[in-house]
């Protein structure tokens, strides 16, 4: 009986330590999953952090862009007034006379 005993006594005491080791797995689980949890929340916050800056990077090189663009248009455009502006000069007198002429010969 004494050695009935002593194998129910190591069985207890398997199963003690058996639920132990379950609960010290259930523990680290628990932990793992909360520490994924947040490590996954810090890892959103940085990633929307970094997206946002990125576009507003996107958004001020594309502003510059623009406005460059429309600097270049701005200044073809008054190239072109200029342009016109100088050709009217040196010949709206000519086109005076040539617009009096064609009305007259009509």
């Amino acid at each position: 009986m004494s050695k009935s005993n002593s194998v129910l006594e190591r069985l207890v005491e398997l199963d003690r330590r058996a639920c132990a080791m379950v609960e010290d797995a259930q523990e680290a689980l628990e932990d793992t999953l909360a520490n994924t949890d947040r490590d996954m929340e810090r890892f959103r916050e940085e990633y929307t952090q970094k997206a946002v800056h990125r576009i507003g990077v996107v958004r001020d090189e594309e502003g510059k862009a623009s406005q460059a663009e429309l600097e270049d248009i701005a200044r073809r455009y008054q190239s072109l007034m200029e342009g016109l502006e100088r050709t009217y000069q040196e010949r709206h007198a000519q086109w005076e006379e040539e617009i009096f002429q064609r009305c007259v010969e009509k």
